[in-house]
């Protein structure tokens, strides 16, 4: 029992320090690493409050109750500048899919599967390969309009569209980051900036925040409706995302069924997580929302429906 009473102790105090350290991400970026598993620290923590209580230990189970409290609130923010909910007049206008499909993937039916159950608009193809990119110019005939910037890393990119796209170009945001795509489109006569993109994950240092605020400063310059969508390696709720959509006048999908878009790692639920996501500007409201299907990869595709709105979004 003692040995017990110190284990539950000893999940308590690891996880009290994570959960502090975290709040400091929005100001230090190595905190951001912290700031990763919010959801199971709540889990781990109630389950620790329950155990201090059977090993009555009341102190112990009111800290880590409210340290369950405290990542409660942090995973909850996003919720306060959630995309806003299409009204009931208006419909879907365009409609994309973004997928990670994991580099070395070669379930190439899979993807064609998957799109052909979406029947998307437009798609944004991250970690895209060179025999990917290949298999699905084959697959999505469909889908003339491409951009692609296919490689043999994890940061291979590629739109593939089958409405015309306009301005369609690669850039690197910073100028020693990853490769994004830049597309415009027509929804309804109107202009829409399409920015697929795949931030490098914290765990790579500096550069993941150099990335989100590189793509938060060039923002301005794609026009008045923007969707910013693709991997960005880290939770909603984490500081420096959440800097980001506030820098560049975003808002994420998170508060329109973001439970059902905890999209990696598909090999394991109790560590996922919405590391894809879309951030949108207003005059965009979101219509659908929702994980796609396994394509074979670590990732679940994010599908989403957008109509133009007049009053924002």
């Amino acid at each position: 029992m003692t040995a017990f009473r110190r284990l539950v102790a000893g999940v308590v105090a690891l996880i009290g320090v994570a959960t502090l350290l975290g709040l400091l991400d929005r100001y230090i970026w190595v905190f951001e690493l912290a700031d990763v598993f919010r959801v199971q620290y709540v889990v781990l923590l109630l389950l620790a409050a329950i155990a201090a209580i059977f090993l009555r230990r009341p102190r112990l189970a009111a800290s880590a109750t409210a340290l369950a409290v405290i990542n409660i609130g942090v995973i909850g923010m996003p919720f306060a500048r959630a995309a806003t909910a299409a009204t009931s007049q208006e419909r879907a206008s365009l409609r994309l899919v973004v997928a990670n499909v994991e580099v070395g993937n070669t379930a190439f039916a899979a993807v064609e599967r998957m799109v052909a159950a979406s029947k998307p608009d437009l798609i944004g193809i991250i970690e895209l390969t060179p025999q990917m990119a290949e298999h699905l110019r084959q697959g999505l005939p469909q889908y003339t309009f491409r951009v692609l910037d296919a490689r043999n890393d994890a940061y291979g990119i590629g739109v593939f569209s089958r409405v015309p796209l306009y301005g369609a170009h690669v850039v690197r945001l910073p100028g020693d980051g990853p490769p994004a795509i830049v597309v415009q489109v027509r929804v309804d006569g109107e202009r829409v900036t399409v920015v697929v993109t795949h931030v490098r994950t914290p765990f790579a240092g500096s550069i993941h925040v150099r990335q989100l605020r590189a793509l938060a400063s060039t923002r301005p310059s794609w026009g008045n409706r923007v969707a910013v969508c693709g991997d960005f390696n880290t939770p909603p709720w984490s500081g420096p995302l959440r800097n980001f959509a506030s820098d560049a006048g975003l808002r994420d999908l998170y508060g329109h069924g973001g439970w059902q878009a905890y999209s990696w790692p598909t090999w394991g639920w109790p560590l996922r997580l919405p590391l894809d996501n879309c951030f949108l500007s207003d005059g965009l409201a979101v219509t659908d929302h929702h994980r796609g299907p396994d394509v074979g990869s670590d990732h679940f595709p994010l599908v989403v429906g957008l109509a133009l709105s007049p009053t924002g979004g």
